[in-house]
This record gives structure tokens, sequence and C-alpha cells, in this order.
């Protein structure tokens, strides 16, 4: 028994996802505020025994600002016609709650699939909720919803009633004077409304319209749940006080049938002792004794009906179990020596606590129904290798115990390298009041007929695929040398303060497969540039020649004959299209390279050079003139030894092998900004928006 899909909408940023469940292990990674914990919070909220509640705020605060805007009016009117209490509820009710024309927030909904294996599982527990007499549906369909109580409402807006009127009669009808009060007022509607929703749960059939209500304490009833919270408190003191490791496992111990059979006898075995050394009198002596005075006192205002106190033991298992767990400390053994739970680090203890939590979760397992559970963060306190080691160890876990089923939520570049891309579900906020949900299943699927693309993407994956799915904005590069220049810019120039605050992943690419990557940038709908060279002819030293010289950059190339069906394109007609387009963006890519405003460069360096100089890449200059620029700017570049001429195409050529060199220079002398060719300039600014 296993849970297909969980469909959520109207769930604070989440509007609208679709959670495609992995038989085994789910992974939603996304990173820090992307609504990873939200996501966690439903989920306890709706499966869990004991944690969590739906409340009003979980309803998206988009929503309840639209309410309160297509509202406002109809209540303002009500007070305007000047109507008496009775009659303006009717009127509310008419207006706004009426079914056939209601203007209410749609309820936080979230729809839940459950599927079953005919041959192996049985559905005892589920028999009561088939709705689809289809004998090949395998599945039962659940709706979880907090919505409004209209009763509820209206006997909020009664209480409120006074405090509303005499708000809405101080409105003059000057908007700037009259904001303060309209806002009160709408808060007040906000929060009547978000005191009167409440939970309710339905089992319905596949098309979540046939809905019959149960209780929800029988529907958790269906679900075996256990969520493992981040930020775990562990032993990291000298003290073991606390014990977290040996308690958990002494509650693994104590599930087993050798363990009931051990403790079965122990009550008498400690009784007997403890009769021996007359404990009981003991105690009494120096406790009871003492107090015989007060007793007979108070017994007194009683009229003498106090009874006497004794001393009595009673050892129950539970108690045995408890007195084990406050004895009981995990310690690590090396050689001959034992080493506290404390001595070794969170991450350590980390690792071991989560195994323990497993391990209690598979001692429970139903299989009657469906066993569920959420780790959330599980690199918390863990360096990379043992976020490493500790991932491939979960997912061979899952994937032996079998009837288990699980979310995993990560920030953990580690954690998804070692996961299958078709487990990730990738959590991205599209803005302050919106995120939404990748399915890298669908992107697998999207693909799966073109074979090199595949093999792309199994490479691509180990190499740099968490950069791309964890960022806020993308700058694709073809080699170190831009990666240096504009790390350098971004640090120093103001007008990209904002985009350096923000994830920004680079991430390396060759002119021969950059376009590659557009399949899974495009999926994820995330903005990017992508900054490559215009690489035309190398042997081409005049204007002439250079606009007519075609280039053999394949990104460049292929983005020319989908954006403008040109497959021989040149450098006029690449001059062209960025003249026409003002600038070349391909759904949310920026393709960059060398134009006209780069002093008809082919690479990086060329342009930079050119940029500072303020000459053309094939303008020559006396070879005097450039060991003189070079020694004032202090730059590291080469000048060829022959001839009495050169220009920036024979320097860059001849300091092929020293272009990080050139880049240090550039950034040690704090050139960086001057140098930034107009190309880069461009696309950081349009990144940057």
């Amino acid at each position: 028994m296993k849970i297909k899909k969980i469909t959520i909408q109207n769930y604070r940023k989440i509007h609208d996802a679709l959670i495609d469940m992995e038989d085994n292990i789910t992974i939603i990674a996304g990173a820090n505020n992307s609504g990873k914990t939200s996501l966690v919070e439903l989920f306890n909220a709706i499966f869990g025994e004991k944690k969590g509640k739906l409340r009003g705020n979980d309803i998206p605060v988009i929503e309840y600002k639209k309410w309160e805007d297509k509202v406002y009016p109809i209540f303002y009117q009500g007070f305007l016609d000047k109507m008496p209490k009775n009659q303006f509820l009717e009127y509310i009710d008419s207006n706004i709650l009426a079914s056939e024309n209601e203007k209410l927030i749609p309820p936080l909904t979230v729809k839940i699939q459950v599927d079953y294996d005919k041959d192996k599982d049985d559905i005892r527990y589920f028999a009561d909720y088939i709705m689809e007499l289809d004998p090949d549906n395998t599945s039962f369909y659940f709706v979880y919803k907090y919505e409004l109580n209209k009763s509820s409402f209206r006997e909020s807006l009664d209480t409120h009633y006074e405090k509303l009127l005499s708000r809405l009669q101080k409105i003059t009808g000057d908007e700037k004077k009259d904001i303060d009060i309209i806002r009160s007022i709408k808060e007040i509607l906000t929060t009547s409304y978000s005191n009167a929703c409440e939970e309710k749960v339905y089992f319905c059939d596949k098309d979540y319209s046939n809905v019959v209500q149960l209780e929800i304490t029988e529907f958790k009833r269906l679900f075996n749940y256990r969520h493992i919270m981040a930020g775990r408190t562990l032993d990291d003191e000298n003290s073991d006080r606390s014990h977290i490791l040996s308690k958990n496992m002494i509650d693994i111990a104590s599930s087993e049938e050798d363990w009931k059979d051990f403790i079965g006898n122990l009550p008498e075995q400690i009784l007997l002792p403890i009769q021996d050394a007359k404990i009981k009198e003991k105690v009494r002596k120096a406790s009871i004794e003492s107090l015989s005075d007060a007793i007979d006192a108070i017994a007194k205002t009683n009229g003498g009906q106090t009874g006497n106190i004794v001393i009595d033991m009673d050892i129950t298992d539970e108690s045995i179990q408890s007195f084990f767990k406050s004895i009981t400390c995990a310690k690590y053994q090396t050689d001959d020596c034992y080493l506290s739970e404390s001595s070794q680090g969170l991450g350590y203890s980390n690792l071991i606590y989560i195994h323990l939590q497993l391990e209690k979760f598979r001692k429970t397992i139903n299989k009657y129904i469906v066993n569920f559970f959420i780790i959330e963060e599980p690199e918390a306190h863990m360096h990379p290798q043992m976020q490493n080691v500790f991932t491939k160890y979960l997912l061979k876990y899952y994937k032996n115990i079998g009837n288990i089923q699980g979310i995993l939520t990560t920030h953990s570049h580690e954690v998804v390298r070692n996961a299958n891309i078709s487990q990730l579900r990738v959590l991205r906020q599209l803005s302050a009041f919106e995120c939404k949900i990748y399915d890298l299943k669908k992107f697998c699927k999207n693909i799966e007929g073109n074979k090199s693309q595949l093999e792309f993407y199994d490479l691509l994956y180990t190499i740099n695929f968490p950069d791309i799915i964890f960022a806020d904005k993308i700058i694709l590069y073809e080699g170190d040398t831009e990666r240096m220049l504009i790390k350098d810019v971004l640090k120093k120039d103001k007008e990209y303060e904002d985009l350096s605050n923000q994830y920004l992943s680079f991430v390396q690419v060759g002119g021969a497969y950059a376009y590659n990557y557009r399949d899974i940038i495009d999926f994820l709908k995330i903005k990017a540039v992508l900054i490559t060279d215009i690489d035309y002819n190398k042997a081409a030293k005049t204007k002439e020649t250079i606009l007519s010289s075609t280039t053999t950059n394949e990104t460049i190339k292929k983005f020319a004959i989908e954006m403008v069906s040109i497959e021989q394109v040149t450098v006029e007609d690449l001059y062209k299209w960025k003249d026409d387009s003002s600038s070349i963006v391909i759904n949310t890519i920026y393709l960059a390279f060398q134009g006209k405003n780069d002093g008809m460069a082919r690479t990086l360096e060329e342009a930079m050079l050119a940029k500072y100089y303020n000459v053309s890449v094939i303008e020559q200059k006396q070879k005097e003139d450039w060991k003189e620029l070079r020694k004032n700017d202090k730059l590291k570049y080469t000048i060829p030894k022959d001839g009495d001429e050169c220009n920036i195409r024979d320097i860059v050529a001849h300091t092929s092998d020293k272009k990080t060199d050139f880049m240090y220079s550039v950034i040690l002398n704090r050139l960086s900004e001057q140098m930034l060719p107009s190309y880069i300039a461009e696309a950081l600014k349009w990144l940057a928006k």
C-alpha cells in the first residue's frame, strides 16, 4: 500500500503542485526558503497523530488579499445602506456566502491517491473507502480540506458587527486619510474568515468530485507516519545527561520478543532484594513518620477522615524500561578505550540517531496500512563526505526494506548527486508569494527518446547538476578566466550587488555542449546567461574577412538555426542579429557573445584588451608602444618577438598558455570593471533585472 500522488492547492506559497511519489524514496530538493519545511509541516498536520494543525495563515496571503479587495465594497455598501444587523447578515449571506454566488477563498486542498497491488496487498482497512467500481482500478482517493465553516463566519460577523460599524462610520471618503481605517476593517474580516476555517477529510472517486466525509481520526489511522525533524537535539557536551542514542536503542530492544521474556520476571527479582534490605521501612521512618504530627493536625480539619499514608512499591514493565533508559549510556569503543556518547561530533551522532529512528519505524510497519515517513534535511551537522556516505546507505536501506515509503527533504549537493534524477522533485521559489515543484521524472520522460541527451545528462548529473537545481540564477561560462573576471566584478561593482546576494551558480560548459543545458534550464524555468565566444576564423585579419567569416561555435549555430533560420551564420549575421534583437533571449536564457562594441574580438581576452585600450583587435601598433603600455598597466601578456608591429590578436595568441596569469594581473591591479567587455556587462545587467 503506497501513496501514489499528492496534489496540494492553496497552501502558503504552493498554489498548485503535484508530487508524484516514488515507491521507495522521493527526494524534495530546494534552496533555503523554497518551501521544504512548509511541506513537512503540512504532512505533519495531515498524517501525524499529534504533530501539527492547519491554521488560517496556511492559506496563501495573496488569496486573502484578493478576497479582501473583492468583498470589502460589498460590506461597505451594506453599511452605507444603513441596514439593521439582522438584515445586514442576510445581505452578506446572499451576496457572499450563497452557494450560487460564492465569493470565498479557494480552500486549502490536499488530494491523496493511495495505490495497492491486487495480488499482494490486503485492503481490509481501506475497503470501506472504495468509490470506484471499475475492477481494474487499484486506487483509493481522499481529499483533505481546510475550508470555511459558513455558520462560524456568520457568528464571527455577528460578534464583530458593532466594531465594524464604528470603524465604517469613521470613513470620510478621503483615500489617504481612510487608508488605516480600511486596513483595520479588512483585518477584522480576514481574521473572522481565518478563525472560521476548519479541517475536513473525504473519500471520493478518481475525479475527486463525488465526496463522502469521514472522521479525521479515522483517516489518520490509515497511515503509519513518522517525522524525523531537522535540528535534532543531540549530546555535544561533556555530560551525557540526555542519552539520546542509548534511549533510542532501548526503545528498539523493547519491541523484541526476547526483551519481553527477559523483563517478565524482573519485577519480582528486583522487589526481593529491596524487601530484604527493608527499604520501605527506612523510607517510612525517614519521611512519613516525620510528617505524623502534621498529618494529625490536618486530620482534625477534616473530621478525622484523613487516612494513613503507607509506602508501597509498584514495579511495572514501564518503570523498568524507564530505569534502563536512565542508567544506559551509548559508548564508542576504540581499542580498549570506551568514549562517551558526547565524544563524537554532532554529524556522526546525527547519522546514528537517524538510523535508530529508521529502525524504530521499521519495527512498527503495518502491512495493512500506508507506512510513510519524512526525514527533514538529514545533512544537518554532516560534512560533505558523510552526507555522501549516509545518502548511499539510506537509499540502499529503503530499497531493501520493501513495504515502506518516504520523503527526504534536502538542500545538500551530495544528497542530490547520490540520488537518481527520476527521484528528484525540485522546489523553487518563483516570487515572494509563490513556489513551485518541478518533477524531474517528467523531465526524464521528456528526453527519453533522445539517446545523446540522456547520455549527456547522465554525465552532467554527477558533475554540476546540483549547481543548476539549487540556483536562483545561472551563469554558464566556458573557461576559468571568465569565472574569475565575473566573480571579481560582482564583488566590486555596486550595480550588481543584488545579483551577487542571490544564489548564483557558475556552471562551466564548452561551446560545443552548452546548448545541451537548455532542456533542464527551460524545464526549471531558471534565468540564465550563457557566455560564449563568437569563435570565427582566427585567420581573418581584416574587417571584410571577419564579417564574412562563419562561427565554429556549435551552440551559437544551433541557436541561430532556431531563432533566425540561418545554418552557415556569419559574423555579420550575428552582429545584425544582436542589433535587431537588442538582447538575444531564448525562453529564460540570454545568449552572450562578442559583438560590434567589442572591437571585432573573437575571445574574452581580445575583448578585454580592446575595451581597455579602445582599439580594434586587428589594429596594428608599434611593439615598443605595447611594451610601454604593459609596463604602465602592470598587465601580464606576451608581445611577439618577430616584427616591429603587432595587434591584440597577435598578443592574445602568444599569451594563450598564460590566460590565468593575465586574469590575475587584471584582478590584482583592480582593472576588472574597466576591462569588462560590453557583451558580458550587458548580460549581467539583464540577469540582474
